[in-house]
């Protein structure tokens, strides 16, 4: 199979990194501004790109190229723009635009980015409850369809609807489809938003303000308010399906496809903080022993976190290109892709989010700011964690079916392996418990003392599939064996009481991985391919002294009196004390 990651960095997006356009931008502008901003970079990697439908719907390696490529942590709000317009509006549309010519000019457009196109699923009342949402598209005598929100619950949450930047702005609603009173189930549906100035009538988008820490998307809360749409606007059949759940995962398809590619943006974050926190390292000094200059890199504490990282996003890459592989595969069971799209979220998340925080405390105060990129892209990726299915939510509903036997994920290639063995141990433990239960799956027992298990479970599956495909990817031997040794930290005590290597046999492991790799720290940091994407200023002398003389600088000669002038020396003058002052 051809690779789906061509190479660590893309020559799609090299020249847009070093474009104005990329730079950091202006701290005085505005929020709408800089909203505006990032529908011009979303808009510019798109048309560099230049995806095909086909892309979108085959999931070529140009569709995964777009999510693994490390233009993303420069502005992960574009990123969010892009999946969004490709992976759910295309993605769900262009099926049935292949064989319907009248959706064909739509498609044309949402793939050319001359519109900004939404996905509206979740509702503020169902989010991962969707399977209940309550917008209705009810069909009418004349065969249109009266698309509505019925309570304040049924808000359509976060996509951005409002009119912005001049541009059109449509979108794929998934409605309850209803005829003649009967409930047929979900169903996409194509909705023109606005023109770009103001909303379509019928149809209100109230602008959530700005997440945390994040660059600006403008997240709103989207009313329809009996909203007549044309019968071509439905995307597939009216009648009622068999199975009303089949019907509900076969609509929101591209979902289980963002939850695995939305995953490897984990990947560019890792990079993009890891090169900044191992190029502040090389170059931040303290004063040693002998009086001379010391990089911090010297010391174990910071090279921990580095190394851990830099393992992590070399057995993740190796990772995320077999899964895909996997994920492709025409005869694999759809509960099994899901599986695997899940599976993988969970570690990619896990090892995302704790590497990002120490990353960002190892560069001290810098870590705080976000023009050095680490936190903001800590803040990005938390943003990730619950698009396209929450971490938690996948792995209690993936743990739950592998526990009941419903069906069964692809085994390790070694089951003697370390990490298949803790897999396997962590499962015969909770089917254990199961079976102690003998209840339902949603029994008040199965909640207490199963679903706090569950995540770990998922995790344990992920930390192996990952290894086994960085073995086969033949990852450098040091960063395997320094991943090995990161992931067993993650569960201690099992390996203790399971496997006999104690603590110190497992911080030794740490160690002489680390050791052995040590040497390699400025190889890997290139080979990570972060360079022409880094605009941190922390990351080198020049771009910090570059970063100073950009800050806005005040001079004076003002004159403030702090201490006014008293008579005779200091020497000569008797201080005394109110006692009972300070007494009290």
């Amino acid at each position: 199979m051809e690779n789906m990651y061509p190479s660590a960095t893309s020559p799609v997006t090299l020249s847009l990194a070093a474009s104005p356009l990329f730079q950091r931008a202006n701290p005085i502008l505005s929020l709408d501004e800089r909203t505006e901003l990032t529908y011009q970079r979303a808009r510019a990697i798109a048309k560099a790109y230049a995806l095909t439908p086909q892309d979108v719907v085959f999931l070529r390696p140009k569709f995964w190229q777009l999510h693994t490529d490390q233009i993303a942590p420069m502005d992960g709000a574009a990123t969010t723009l892009l999946t969004i317009q490709y992976n759910l509006a295309a993605g769900t549309l262009a099926p049935f635009a292949f064989k319907r010519p009248e959706l064909q000019p739509i498609l044309k457009k949402i793939m050319d980015f001359d519109v900004s196109a939404q996905f509206l699923l979740s509702e503020v009342g169902h989010g991962l409850d969707s399977p209940n949402l309550e917008t209705t598209a009810t069909l009418l005598p004349t065969g249109e369809f009266d698309l509505h929100t019925p309570n304040p619950s049924a808000a359509k949450w976060m996509p951005p609807t409002a009119p912005k930047g001049n541009m059109p702005r449509v979108a794929v609603v998934i409605a309850r489809l209803i005829v003649d009173g009967e409930n047929r189930g979900v169903r996409p549906f194509v909705v023109a938003l606005g023109d770009g100035h103001q909303m379509c009538r019928g149809i209100t988008s109230k602008v959530l303000p700005q997440r945390a820490g994040s660059k600006p998307v403008d997240h709103a809360l989207t009313y329809f308010n009996h909203v007549r749409l044309p019968a071509a606007a439905l995307l597939g059949s009216p009648e009622k399906p068999k199975d009303l759940r089949q019907n509900f995962l076969s609509v929101i398809w591209r979902v289980g496809v963002g939850s695995l590619a939305l995953s490897t943006l984990s990947i560019t974050a890792l990079k993009a903080s890891v090169y900044v926190a191992g190029r502040y390292s090389l170059r931040r000094t303290v004063t040693g022993a002998n009086g001379a200059p010391m990089p911090i890199i010297a010391f174990r504490t910071q090279q921990l976190p580095i190394f851990h990282t830099l393992a992590q996003v070399f057995v993740l890459e190796a990772y995320a290109q077999d899964a895909a592989e996997q994920f492709v595969s025409p005869d694999l069971d759809p509960r099994v892709r899901h599986g695997i799209a899940a599976t993988l979220k969970a570690v990619m998340l896990q090892h995302c989010q704790s590497s990002l925080y120490t990353l960002a405390e190892r560069c001290g105060a810098q870590g705080l700011f976000e023009h050095n990129q680490i936190i903001e892209s800590q803040l990005e990726m938390r943003g990730v964690a619950i698009a396209e299915g929450d971490v938690l939510a996948l792995c209690i509903r993936l743990a739950s079916e592998l526990l009941i036997g419903r069906y069964d994920m692809p085994p390790p290639r070694d089951p003697t392996g370390l990490l298949a063995r803790h897999e396997a141990g962590l499962f015969e433990e909770a089917r254990q418990v199961v079976a102690n239960l003998g209840a339902s799956h949603r029994s008040e027992g199965f909640n207490r003392l199963i679903l706090p298990l569950c995540q770990p479970l998922i995790e344990a599956i992920g930390h192996r599939m990952a290894y086994e495909a960085a073995t086969k990817a033949k990852v450098h031997p040091d960063l395997l064996a320094l991943y090995l040794a990161g992931v067993v930290k993650y569960d201690s005590s099992w390996y203790v009481e399971h496997m006999g290597l104690g603590r110190r046999a497992q911080h030794e492991m740490e160690d002489r991985a680390l050791t052995s790799a040590l040497p390699h720290l400025e190889l890997f940091l290139e080979q990570t391919g972060a360079r022409p994407y880094c605009i941190a200023p922390i990351a080198s002398d020049e771009s910090w002294n570059k970063f100073v003389n950009s800050l806005p600088h005040f001079d004076g000669e003002a004159v403030l009196d702090l201490i006014p002038e008293t008579r005779g020396s200091l020497s000569g003058a008797t201080i005394g004390f109110d006692t009972t002052a300070a007494r009290l």
